[in-house]
């Protein structure tokens, strides 16, 4: 019984350890995948302990904003065309010279 115990933990770390990965490795496609098993979870006609689950899971809706997304709508941002010019002859570098030590 013990034996079967601690392969049961070893699992549930090695789960969480993958899911941690695919989630930042692969954003866009753990959320859609949270977002379609969340769903299915809170359809009509499922029990009250599923809906909530479903509901629990459902990922939260991001503003798809932020200073440095490029948006831009606050007007508090520099991150206009303008801004991205700016930085590019701001970090624009000398190539590297060698020169031969005498």
């Amino acid at each position: 019984m013990n034996e079967h115990v601690q392969q049961a933990i070893i699992g549930i770390i090695v789960f969480a350890a993958l899911v941690s990965v695919v989630k930042r490795m692969m954003p866009k496609w753990s959320r859609a995948c949270q977002q379609s098993v969340a769903q299915w979870l809170d359809r009509e006609g499922r029990s009250k302990g599923l809906r909530q689950i479903g509901q629990w899971l459902m990922p939260a809706q991001g503003s798809g904003g932020g200073c440095g997304s490029g948006c831009n709508t606050c007007g508090s941002c520099e991150t206009g065309p303008e801004a991205h010019a700016k930085a590019e002859n701001q970090t624009a570098t000398k190539p590297l010279e060698f020169r031969r030590n005498p």
